[in-house]
C-alpha cells in the first residue's frame, strides 16, 4: 500500500511539473509575441517616419535667383574668413596652358573670310572638291522624270565632297564651270530608305551649275573693308586674334582653377537656395528635352524626372548637396577676392552682365537685381585676375 501511495504521489508531481512547464511555455510565447509585435510596430513607425522625413527634406525647385543675396551682390550672412586661400594673389600661369596657336589663329581668320563669301557666276571659276555651289537638276529613270528629282529652277546649295547626294553625284560635278550643263549618272543604293521604289535603280540627272561660292582672300584690303575696328592690316588682325584668344584662355584657366579648388563654408540658407535653383534648372532641362523630342519624334525622351537624372531620390538629393556646396564655394571665392582687393563694379562690367542675360528688362525681371549684381561682382573679380595674372613663358 505504501508503495502504491508513493507511485500515486510521483504521478501527481509529474503532472504538476508538466502543467507548470506548459504554463511557462505559453507565458514565454506570449512574451515573445508581444516583443515581435512591438518590433514590427517600431519598424512600421520608422518606415513611416523616414517617408515623412524624406518628404519634408526633399528639395523644392525654385527660380528666385536673388534669394539669399544682398542688393550689392553679396551672400547674406557669409563669413568670408571661412574661404580657403587658393593662391589667386600673384597668380602665375605657364604660357603653354593658355597659348593660342598659329593654327587656331588661322582657323579664326578662315572663319572670318567664310563669313564674307559670296556666290559668283563667273564662268572662269572651276568647281573643286570642297567648294559650295548652287545648282539645278532634273532627274530621270528610263528617260522618265521621277518624283522628287527636280529643283524646279529654284536652285539648291551643295558642298562638293560632303556625301549629301547619292553615289558619285558630287564628284561628277568637279571641273564644271558656272553656266555649264552636266549629265550625272548614278545608281540609287539598295536598300534606299527614303524611297524603297528607287532602291538599286539607275538614274540620270541633267544638272546646271549656277554659281560657285567664292571665299575672299585675307588681305590688308579685306581687313580694311570688313575688320577695320579691330586692326588696320592682315598681320595686325592676326595679332589681335592671338591676343584675344590668349586672354580668353587665361580667363578659362582661372575659371577652371576656382571651380576645381574653391572651398568655403556657406550659410545653410544659401546652400538651400542653390539646391532649389539647381533642381529648377534640371527640371526645366528635363521639360525642354521632352518637349523637343515630342515635337520632332512624337514621343518624349524620358518617362520621368528620375529617368532623366539617372538617380533615385536619395542619390539626387545627395548630388544637389554636393553641387550646391561647390557652387557656394565658387561664389564666395569670387566675393572674397572682390572684397579683399577693394574692387568696385564698373558700369561697363554691369552692362556686360546685363547683355549676357538678355538685356536690362529681361535680366532684371528674370533673375532679379541682386543676382545681376552678384554676377557683376564675379565678373569684376575675374577681369582683375585676368589683367594681373603673370604669364610664365
Amino acid at each position: 500500500m505504501s508503495e502504491e501511495i508513493s507511485k500515486s504521489k510521483a504521478k501527481r508531481l509529474k503532472r504538476q511539473e508538466e502543467a507548470q512547464a506548459d504554463k511557462r511555455k505559453h507565458s514565454l510565447e506570449s512574451v515573445l509575441g508581444w516583443v515581435v509585435g512591438v518590433v514590427i510596430a517600431c519598424v512600421i513607425i520608422a518606415v513611416i517616419g523616414l517617408g515623412i522625413y524624406q518628404s519634408a527634406t526633399k528639395t523644392v525647385a525654385d527660380n528666385n535667383y536673388s534669394e539669399g543675396i544682398t542688393a550689392d551682390g553679396r551672400v547674406k550672412g557669409a563669413n568670408l574668413s571661412k574661404v580657403k586661400d587658393i593662391g589667386l594673389d600673384n597668380l602665375t600661369i605657364n604660357y603653354s596652358d593658355i597659348e593660342y596657336t598659329d593654327e587656331e589663329v588661322q582657323t579664326a581668320v578662315d572663319q572670318q573670310c567664310q563669313t564674307y563669301a559670296e556666290f559668283s557666276d563667273d564662268a572662269s571659276l572651276e568647281v573643286k572638291d570642297g567648294d559650295t555651289i548652287n545648282l539645278d537638276y532634273v532627274g530621270y529613270m528610263d528617260d522618265v522624270e521621277f518624283e522628287g528629282g527636280n529643283t524646279q529652277g529654284n536652285g539648291t546649295e551643295l558642298v562638293i565632297g560632303s556625301g549629301s547626294y547619292i553615289d558619285t553625284f558630287e564628284q561628277q560635278l568637279i571641273g564644271a564651270h558656272p553656266g555649264d550643263a552636266v549629265t550625272v549618272n548614278v545608281t540609287f543604293p539598295d536598300p534606299y530608305d527614303n524611297n524603297p521604289d528607287y532602291a538599286g535603280k539607275a538614274a540620270r540627272f541633267e544638272c546646271t551649275v549656277n554659281s560657285v561660292k567664292v571665299v575672299p582672300e585675307f588681305t590688308d584690303e579685306f581687313v580694311e573693308s570688313h575688320l577695320s575696328e579691330y586692326a588696320a592690316t592682315a598681320d595686325g588682325y592676326r595679332a589681335y586674334v592671338k591676343e584675344q584668344g590668349e586672354k580668353n584662355n587665361i580667363q578659362t584657366y582661372i575659371i577652371g582653377k576656382i571651380s576645381d579648388e574653391a572651398v568655403a563654408t556657406a550659410p545653410s540658407s544659401y546652400l538651400k537656395h542653390l539646391k532649389s535653383l539647381i533642381k529648377y534648372t534640371d527640371e526645366e532641362n528635363y521639360k525642354y528635352i521632352n518637349e523637343m523630342y515630342k515635337n520632332y519624334y512624337g514621343s518624349v525622351r524620358y518617362n520621368s524626372f528620375t529617368e532623366y537624372t539617372g538617380m533615385n531620390d536619395a542619390d539626387y538629393e545627395k548630388s544637389l548637396k554636393e553641387s550646391s556646396t561647390k557652387q557656394a564655394a565658387v561664389d564666395l571665392t569670387y566675393e572674397n577676392f572682390f572684397v579683399q582687393h577693394g574692387l568696385t563694379v564698373s558700369e561697363e562690367a554691369y552692362n556686360s552682365v546685363l547683355e549676357n542675360y538678355g538685356g536690362q528688362e529681361t535680366a532684371v525681371s528674370t533673375y532679379g537685381e541682386a543676382y545681376i549684381q552678384q554676377s557683376a561682382v564675379k565678373q569684376t573679380a575675374l577681369n582683375y585676375l585676368v589683367e594681373h595674372a603673370t604669364i610664365n613663358k
